[in-house]
C-alpha cells in the first residue's frame, strides 16, 4: 500500500481500501462548512489504479476549497429537481410543496460527503427528511463543476457492508436527469 502523500491544495491523503479492489484515498484534514457546521468528509475514488495523479486533483482541491458553494449548488440542483419530479423523491406534488421555498440552509439533508471518481464526482447526503433518502440518502453527481444528476440510493449497499463482503455496492440505482 502506498505511503500518505501531501497534496498543495488538498493536505495529505491517507490510502486504504474500498468495496470491489478501489483503492480509496481519504483527505485527513475535511473541509469545514459554514453551511452545516461541520466537517465534510472528503475521498478520492481510484477503479483499476493505484495511480492518484490520474484523478482530477485540481478540481478535488477547488471543491475542497469552495465547499459551501458547492454545498449550496448540489442543494438548489436537488430543490429543482424535486419541483420538476415529485414523485422521484417519494413525494406527492401537495408533499414537496413545503420544500420548494426553503433556502439551502433549511433544505432537509444532512451529513454531506464528498466522494470523487475519475470521471465525475458525487456529493452524497448520507441523511435527510425526503422518502428517497432512506436508508442511505441521496447523491447529486457532479461533471466538473456542474451538478447533473440525482442519484436514488435506496437500493444501494452501505460501503461498509460492501466491504465486509465484497459486493457491488451499485447494482444499477435509479437515477434521475434533470
Amino acid at each position: 500500500m502506498s505511503p500518505n502523500v501531501f497534496h498543495p491544495g488538498i493536505g495529505r491523503l491517507l490510502p486504504g481500501r474500498g468495496p470491489d479492489g478501489l483503492r480509496l484515498w481519504s483527505v485527513a484534514q475535511a473541509p469545514r462548512s459554514a453551511l452545516y457546521g461541520a466537517p465534510v468528509e472528503a475521498t478520492i475514488l481510484l477503479e483499476g489504479t493505484d495511480d492518484l495523479d490520474r484523478a482530477d486533483l485540481a478540481l478535488v482541491g477547488e471543491v475542497l476549497g469552495a465547499i459551501d458553494r458547492y454545498l449550496a449548488a448540489g442543494l438548489r440542483f436537488v430543490r429543482e429537481a424535486l419541483a420538476a419530479d415529485p414523485a422521484f423523491f417519494g413525494l406527492t406534488e401537495a408533499e414537496s410543496e413545503p420544500y420548494l421555498g426553503l433556502p439551502e440552509t433549511d433544505f432537509p439533508l444532512d451529513s454531506p460527503q464528498l466522494n470523487f471518481h475519475l470521471d465525475e464526482w458525487h456529493l452524497h447526503f448520507a441523511q435527510g427528511r425526503l422518502p428517497i433518502c432512506d436508508p442511505y440518502g441521496l447523491a447529486v453527481v457532479f461533471d466538473g463543476q456542474r451538478p447533473v444528476r440525482v442519484e436514488d440510493l435506496s437500493d444501494a449497499t452501505a460501503l461498509d457492508d460492501a466491504a465486509a463482503d465484497g459486493a457491488d455496492g451499485d447494482d444499477d440505482p435509479e437515477r434521475r436527469d434533470s
